[in-house]
């Protein structure tokens, strides 16, 4: 699926890293530094618990910093090098390769104690060590990445320069602050949307997020929707359990709606890691009517209910949406329609969320199909409609509109991955092999671990009798993705033309 996040960007030279900080505001410092926030990712420097489980025809094995795979003939173990998750409830794993970051297919769950396979991987029945970790699915965990430009995901050493979410994730830049020409962010004392927009970089996910038509990234003391569309389900359905749709819930609870600007995050979270009072949160507006049910509880067990996230297995979710009695949620109805979470919004954001949830929601591909064709006429340089527009033109077997957009995404990005890889398919059908295979191998400068493209290239030079090579790419495919059945067979069978 091809989804359009957005991430928080701050000039690497402007941040100076949450240290900074420590001299001025030493006790808030300690305090945060044991958050959770701020334990969201790391590196990987003590043994971890050691387990083992199976899925499917497949056992994994973990011990000491590394995990082991076996399924039928195929094996495979990696270093566990990076974290992510502070660990209350679980945590995921990450491996580089040749300076390239893939999330590991296994978890540590410690809400039930156990090793699983990750997030994502549950219907999976193959190993797949080949999911490329980038910068937007990296940067609500960590601060300060090195990505390398021109790749997807490819970094320096370390991958990101602090752990956790930084003090300059929420109060924007602190080189001047820290220099003492300049007064820092301080999002309490920001207008009310300006404030909640610090949350919800990071809590608020809804059905699409689309990078508005913008240079400006995001920064704190900036609205959100200046740099980001978000588009929700119209009738709320979706968000019931997602693992980062509190803030959506909050907006459609009741208390949400009668107490306005004034509840918000930080009406029941202190950012800095403080042990927080509940009871005494929701006491501040329901002190008049005492619960019958329980005067002495802390509201929160009744009315913000935990239950298992959609998104993950073993993963709890607290229904933000502060509901009076726990309901089944309604099934979705037939008129599935995206709806504007923030109130200004372009037909191009419109046309690419809905090529966003076209892609699990078939009966919206027409509606996506029309506004991307319309969105792309009026913005005939828009890489993003461009690239949307070819991949839905490849679907429906309109190779030459396809073929046409992606050279002019190219033309516009000599870097666009996807456009690359689909040419170079379009190029080979047309006998230009040749320029297929420089297509492909420039994609794999840019992630060296797309299997497909490897295995492309691995029968153009077969079928050119170019067999050394052949054996050669598909080496290189199996030490990245080992339990491809394809790349086996095929090696094998190259292997058999040598002899």
């Amino acid at each position: 699926m091809h989804v359009f996040l957005f991430f928080a960007a701050f000039a690497q030279g402007q941040e100076v890293g949450s240290r900074a900080c420590a001299p001025c505001h030493a006790a808030i410092y300690k305090t945060y530094m044991s958050s959770g926030m701020a334990r969201s990712a790391g590196l990987v420097d003590s043994p971890l618990p050691s387990g083992s489980f199976t899925r499917g025809s497949t056992e994994y094995r973990v011990e000491n910093r590394r995990f082991r795979f076996t399924r039928g003939d195929a094996a495979g173990e990696r270093s566990l090098e990076w974290f992510i998750g502070s660990g209350g409830l679980g945590r995921s794993y990450l491996f580089s390769q040749d300076g390239f970051l893939f999330q590991a297919p296994v978890s540590f769950y410690a809400s039930a104690g156990k090793w699983q396979v990750s997030p994502g991987y549950e219907t999976n029945p193959r190993v797949d060590l080949t999911r490329a970790v980038e910068p937007a699915c990296l940067q609500c965990h960590a601060s300060r990445l090195q990505p390398v430009a021109g790749t997807q995901n490819r970094y320096g050493s370390p991958p990101f320069l602090e752990p956790g979410v930084s003090c300059e994730r929420c109060h924007g830049s602190g080189q001047a602050h820290a220099a003492r020409r300049a007064p820092i962010v301080n999002p309490r004392k920001l207008a009310p949307e300006a404030r909640d927009s610090v949350c919800a970089q990071c809590h608020l996910t809804g059905a699409a997020r689309v990078a508005r038509d913008t240079r400006a990234a995001y920064r704190p003391g900036m609205l959100l929707s200046s740099a980001l569309a978000v588009f929700v389900w119209h009738d709320g359905s979706g968000s019931e359990a997602g693992a980062t749709s509190h803030y959506e819930r909050l907006n459609r609870s009741a208390c949400k709606k009668a107490s306005g600007d004034k509840l918000w995050c930080g009406s029941c979270h202190d950012p800095h890691g403080a042990p927080a009072n509940y009871r005494q949160a929701c006491l501040n507006c329901h002190s008049s009517k005492p619960c019958p049910q329980d005067p002495a509880g802390d509201c929160i067990a009744c009315h913000m209910p935990q239950g298992e996230s959609h998104t993950a297995e073993h993963v709890a979710f607290t229904d933000h949406g502060i509901v009076r009695r726990k309901q089944a949620p309604a099934p979705p109805p037939a008129d599935r329609r995206l709806a504007p979470f923030f109130a200004a919004v372009t037909d191009r954001d419109a046309a690419l969320a809905y090529a966003v949830v076209a892609q699990n929601e078939p009966s919206l591909r027409r509606t996506a199909l029309a506004q991307l064709e319309a969105a792309a006429a009026s913005a005939p340089s828009d890489i993003a409609l461009l690239a949307q527009l070819a991949q839905f033109y490849d679907r429906m077997g309109r190779e030459e509109h396809a073929l046409a957009l992606y050279e002019r995404v190219l033309k516009l990005d000599p870097a666009h991955n996807a456009a690359a890889v689909n040419l170079g398919i379009y190029k080979v059908k047309r006998g230009e092999t040749a320029a297929a295979v420089a297509l492909w191998q420039s994609a794999l400068t840019r992630n060296p671990a797309q299997t497909g493209v490897r295995l492309n290239i691995a029968v153009a030079q077969f079928q050119g009798g170019r067999l050394a090579e052949a054996e050669a790419s598909l080496i290189k495919a199996l030490e990245y993705d080992p339990d491809s059945e394809t790349a086996r067979n095929l090696l094998a069978e190259v292997r058999a033309a040598k002899r």
